[in-house]
């Protein structure tokens, strides 16, 4: 009803400031209300209060009352949801409660048209501004006294603002203060000016609220999903490889921007993998998508196999409102034992060697025969051997799988094979080709040694890396056959499968020749180093826990340990010493000297030297060798009588700055540290550090001429043979 004026100005006011007011500080800086809740059009009904503004010289000049109802309907923008045109159409009933303005009662049926503009700070609150202008009819039905009706045109616009409180998505309650402006177009301007108004309205609001379910977004299309079973044991490769894919389709008619692909699989996950990060997504646009998967240690626990359902997740943008769509996958996950042999490398993820249980058992193993063993001959084979001889003597031996063996699972890549780790074939003691094959190249590992492995039809073995160069093979057995030259380094590989039922020697004659009838047949041999392949299939994880492992019988390791060794030195040294007396050179019976030396046959390289200096008294490499073996035998007096007839011989013939006159400087010199001449010995030194500066740096100890201490002195070892 219009009032007098002040009758509610100071309220109209305040609301004017609170439209205006910064109310960001109840805003969200990350999400777009706006856009989030837009709505496609609104209808309500207002009524409106006014009073004239005095302070603008307007004036009624008497008492009215008013009662003004209009229906409003606004349609925001659709990529600017803030800017709304709205239409208005209404009628305005004004009376008068004094006797002498009575004729000036009317009625006015009006239509405006504007502009206005809204912003959500938050679902439920908005505030903002209008424009509004057009025009209207009045009617005066007592002007003149008369019962004849008259009626004026008038023009009228109006500026003000709007606060919207929203208790849902689909309907408004708003408060709209505001400056009127109404201009008659006749004679009668009693009711032209400005006055202050105030609508208090309710607006419906069409459209589906984006929080109900029934409008969650589903701008994305699934097709063809696919993944595989999965295996435990191949945890760290579906990181980096992927185990299924989907394809993924926008179905609107906008980009779809920000996409976020995830798959997460309860309980077997800390955190969602992440599949993919697409920036756009045309409309109509499809993109397959490769799905990963990072399982947590807990798929190590599983046992046989468990059917599980994961989850794949794609957040995206669609405009501003974000939006999410999941897609459950179901498939298989095998146990830590199981694998297909789609992939031979895949055995490498079984080859534990970090299990402390092996490394232990190794240690122990190599500790027993320390005494035994021999300097001069492969480490790499000796360690091979002792494993071989310490597994024979816990009992542990091939045993084909009664459920599935090797050769059926390899005949066909989608038949599930069950491998069992390193510690769990120590338990069983017993195993198939492919267990044997884990155990030994895991216990090698752990030793720092080399490993990879074989296959051939229906079979898989071992393969190790000795370290001695290629040409050098006759150093490791005469018979050329029996390694394998790969990257310029010699491999030996053993058939796994003989251990407790044969010999070393015959293990690896056996996996030699097995290596040689498939070398040159297409397709039939498979040739992999463990190392390599662990960088695609890491291995599996495990509990570790005592094994209650009865390492066996010491003494019984080291005497097959040794018998082995021997067989293995005599058929280098047989070899060596039948090319010598075929050949009858004075290099060949030195090579076989120091041969011999190294493995400790001092008798057989003794007559060797001589045998050498009986074609050439004078031969220099000999002589040094001859010395070097008197050395070993701690005969010191001979051992430097030759040494100085060989120092000087070479400067005889100006060889004082060779190779060899550098080894005999420090033969000489380490010979005099053990007779105790230190001073001699530092002599030797320092000419030795003119001559090789890094040999003499290796050997420092000796330039004490107060004499080393004992651990400086078995810091350096190995006196120095010369060849040719």
């Amino acid at each position: 009803m219009k009032k007098r004026p002040g009758s509610f100005s100071g309220t109209a006011v305040f609301l004017l400031l609170l439209t205006f007011s910064p109310l960001g500080a109840q805003t969200s800086e990350k999400l777009d209300f706006n856009r989030i809740y837009r709505y496609p059009a609104s209808l309500g009904v207002e009524a409106q209060f006014s009073t004239p503004l005095s302070l603008l010289g307007t004036d009624f000049q008497g008492d009215f009352s008013s009662l003004d109802v209009s229906v409003i309907s606004r349609i925001p923008l659709q990529n600017i949801p803030m800017l709304q045109p709205l239409a208005r159409l209404g009628f305005n009933i004004v009376n008068s409660t004094d006797a002498d303005t009575a004729k000036f009662k009317n009625t006015r049926i009006y239509a405006t048209g504007g502009l206005g503009y809204s912003h959500m700070f938050s679902k439920s609150l908005e505030a903002g501004g209008e424009l509004e202008a057009g025009v209207g009819y009045s009617i005066f039905p007592d002007l003149d006294g008369t019962d004849q009706s008259h009626g004026a045109w008038n023009f009228q616009a109006s500026m003000g603002g709007r606060v919207a409180f929203n208790p849902s998505y689909n309907f408004s309650i708003e408060l709209r203060p505001a400056v009127e402006y109404y201009n008659s177009f006749s004679p009668l301007v009693r009711f032209n000016g400005f006055t202050l108004t105030l609508g208090i309205s309710g607006h419906y609001r069409f459209g589906t609220d984006p929080d109900d379910p029934k409008a969650e977004i589903r701008s994305i299309e699934f097709n063809q999903p696919h993944i595989d079973d999965m295996f435990a044991a191949m945890q760290s490769y579906y990181v980096n490889n992927p185990s299924g894919e989907v394809t993924i389709r926008n179905t609107e008619n906008y980009a779809l921007t920000d996409m976020n692909v995830t798959f997460f699989q309860p309980g077997y996950m800390n955190i969602a993998t992440q599949v993919a990060e697409i920036p756009s997504l045309e409309p109509g646009e499809e993109l397959v998508v490769p799905i990963y998967a990072s399982f947590d240690q807990n798929v190590f626990s599983l046992e046989g196999v468990t059917p599980l359902t994961g989850e794949l997740r794609v957040d995206y943008t669609l405009r501003t409102r974000t939006a999410s769509q999941t897609l459950p996958m179901a498939y298989d996950l095998y146990d830590k034992n199981s694998l297909t042999w789609d992939d031979d490398r895949k055995v490498a993820a079984f080859i534990t060697s970090g299990d402390s249980a092996l490394a232990n058992y190794v240690s122990f193993l190599r500790q027993a025969c320390k005494d035994v063993t021999n300097p001069g001959y492969s480490d790499a084979v000796q360690t091979a051997m002792q494993v071989f001889y310490g597994l024979t003597e816990i009992g542990c031996l091939y045993q084909r799988d009664p459920t599935l063996s090797y050769e059926d699972a390899k005949g066909d890549t989608l038949v599930v094979d069950s491998v069992n780790l390193p510690r769990e074939t120590l338990t069983k003691l017993a195993g198939d080709c492919d267990d044997l094959t884990v155990l030994f190249n895991a216990m090698l590992e752990s030793a720092g040694l080399e490993t990879g492995f074989v296959t051939v039809p229906g079979h898989i073995y071992s393969i190790f890396n000795t370290g001695i160069g290629a040409r050098d093979y006759r150093l490791i057995h005469p018979d050329k056959s029996m390694t394998v030259s790969i990257n310029g380094t010699l491999w030996v590989p053993l058939e796994i499968t003989f251990i407790s039922e044969d010999d070393f020697d015959v293990a690896w004659r056996a996996g030699a020749e097995e290596f040689t009838r498939f070398v040159d047949v297409e397709g039939a041999l498979g040739l992999y180093f463990t190392r390599e392949a662990q960088n695609t299939y890491r291995p599996v994880g495990f509990e570790e826990r005592d094994l209650g492992l009865q390492y066996g019988d010491r003494t019984r390791i080291v005497r097959d340990f040794d018998e082995a060794l021997e067989d293995a030195a005599r058929l280098v040294i047989e070899d060596f010493d039948r090319v010598a007396r075929d050949d009858n050179s004075k290099g060949s019976w030195n090579r076989l000297g120091i041969v011999a030396a190294r493995y400790e046959d001092f008798s057989t390289a003794e007559n060797a030297f001589f045998s050498s200096l009986s074609l050439d008294r004078n031969y220099v490499p000999a002589k040094i060798n001859l010395a070097n073996v008197y050395f070993s035998r701690e005969e010191y007096q001979n051992a430097l009588r030759l040494y100085h007839e060989a120092e000087e011989r070479l400067r005889d013939i100006g060889r004082s700055g060779s190779a060899s006159y550098a080894r005999l400087l420090l033969n000489i010199s380490r010979t005099y540290h053990e007779v105790e001449n230190f001073d001699q010995a530092a002599r030797y030194s320092s000419m030795l550090a003119e001559v090789n500066p890094q040999l003499a740096d290796r050997y420092a100890y000796l330039a004490d001429s107060a004499g080393a201490r004992a651990a400086d002195v078995t810091a350096a070892s190995g006196i120095l043979f010369v060849e040719e």
